[in-house]
């Protein structure tokens, strides 16, 4: 059986250096922390849990709950957070949500959140202020939290500067009559009260428009369900009623991958005739034909912002107090790279 010695021999520190920096504890230095999670991946080290709650008090579980399994990005990113807990020592209890308010009220006060040494919630469906005060006694990070800044630790995806970079590239390959697939008009004067990820991606879209001198305009944005299948329907009742444009702006993969399929079913080349972008950057995107141009989010830095997020929070870092001796909340934002693979590049 593999030890924690053998993880320290491997990375050539101390067995106190090893632990501390597999319990995620900031003290460790960055890069000394990465070569001893790299040490326990390659000799498959799994950490005594039993051990650990019996000397610690804690369970070395956390929770997660993901918005919907059955789209692309939120299986990858569970699939992240899950590999990157293990290496830090932790187990990981997972549940959906289907963005239902009820749900996540349920999980809140459930058996299940209270053996939890800390809990992730991915696309809440509501700013509600039970968030806020399970966060006042129960470690909480929230992925696209919208609302909860400064009142919970938060991560966001960069939905409105990702969208206005997927559109500003449409325009950069020659697009002048672009389309939004998965949302519905936000007016303008509304962009400021934008409080969702599908608000905040319609924003960025418009202003990646109206940046570049184009119209933002009502009738070329049109809502549909974030899925393959939503978005194949989607187009193909665009198609039958119009065909004077030429780029689609869709606000997640699916929606991208199914609206490509949809194009070229009816006959209309990708992207020659209509170029296509989306917004996540999955990895079957890249076996479509062409490849999905993307703006590229990485599930597995979502998972290492959140977990080292959460981590310190269970740990309560003393060294950036408030009045009640607890850290204050933070709010991250994660970065993207466009993946250019063909299909939004009409040049």
């Amino acid at each position: 059986m593999v030890t924690l010695d053998d993880v320290a021999a491997r990375a050539g520190v101390s067995r106190m250096t090893a632990s501390n920096a597999l319990r995620g504890k900031t003290i460790v230095r960055p890069e000394t922390a990465r070569k001893v999670i790299a040490a326990a991946e390659e000799l498959g080290y799994h950490p005594n849990l039993a051990a650990r709650q019996l000397s610690s008090g804690r369970t070395h579980v956390i929770g997660l709950t993901v918005a919907d399994f059955d789209l692309i990005f939120p299986a990858a990113l569970a699939a992240a957070i899950s590999d990157r807990a293990q290496t830090l020592g932790y187990q990981v209890i997972v549940q959906q949500t289907r963005f239902s308010h009820d749900f996540e009220r349920r999980m809140l006060s459930s058996a299940t959140s209270q053996i939890c040494d800390g809990t992730i919630i991915c696309w809440p469906s509501s700013a509600s202020a039970e968030m806020e005060t399970f966060a006042r006694t129960h470690p909480l990070v929230l992925l696209d939290g919208f609302g909860l800044e400064g009142r919970c630790d938060c991560v966001f995806t960069p939905c409105a500067e990702g969208m206005a970079a997927a559109m500003r590239h449409l325009i950069e390959h020659g697009c002048r009559r672009v389309l939004m697939l998965g949302g519905s008009y936000l007016p303008p004067e509304r962009f400021a009260e934008a409080d969702t990820s599908e608000r905040r991606r319609i924003w960025g879209a418009a202003e990646g428009l109206l940046s570049n001198g184009l119209p933002y305009r009502a009738d070329d944005v049109y809502p549909c369900g974030w899925t393959r299948e939503a978005g194949y329907r989607r187009m193909r009742a665009i198609l039958e009623e119009r065909r004077d444009f030429d780029g689609v702006c869709c606000l997640n993969d699916p929606i991208a991958i199914g609206a490509l399929t949809a194009l070229t079913d009816a006959g209309i080349r990708v992207p020659q005739d209509v170029a296509v972008i989306g917004f996540d950057g999955v990895e079957d995107g890249r076996y479509l034909s062409p490849g999905l141009t993307s703006v590229a989010i990485d599930p597995r830095q979502a998972a290492e912002v959140c977990l080292d997020l959460l981590i310190e929070r269970i740990g309560q870092r003393p060294d950036v107090p408030t009045d009640d001796g607890t850290a204050p909340p933070r709010t991250i934002t994660l970065g993207y790279r466009l993946e250019s693979r063909g299909s939004g590049e009409r040049l």
